[in-house]
């Protein structure tokens, strides 16, 4: 194992730039339990001006976090486990070499339910424990 550490950027999204900020700081815990791994919120990129832009469009539903470890293969096993967790979520990491790993969340517990349905459930499962 190397000493090496390496770095990247974690883009965070979400549905508005509040629900992008509460997924960050949810990510940040996660990662900040790996062993050897420092996260930090970027600090925010000063907006561009566009002629005949409106205030509330300079938002952006984004959250960046700075990933420093001595392993990024950890961090991107956490990461995948932890946007698959619910449909809404989305990452990109960004390498220090430029290269871009891209996380969508996986199947909604609607849809999980949707495809159970045809199975039935008449008492062979935990939901008829409540």
């Amino acid at each position: 194992m190397s000493d090496e550490i390496e770095s990247a950027r974690i883009q965070v999204f979400g549905a508005d730039p509040r629900h992008a900020e509460l997924e960050a700081r949810e990510l940040r815990e996660v990662l900040r339990g790996l062993d050897g791994a420092q996260v930090r919120f970027a600090p925010p990129e000063a907006p561009q001006a566009t002629e005949g832009a409106k205030g509330t469009e300079l938002l952006t539903p984004e959250v960046v976090l700075i990933l420093t470890t001595g392993t990024l293969a950890l961090a991107r096993t956490a990461i995948k486990a932890w946007v698959e967790v619910r449909k809404s979520r989305k990452v990109r990491v960004v390498h220090a070499d430029g290269t871009v790993t891209e996380f969508q969340g996986g199947v909604s517990g609607r849809e999980v339910k949707s495809l159970q349905g045809g199975q039935g459930n008449q008492g062979d499962g935990p939901a008829d424990e409540r």
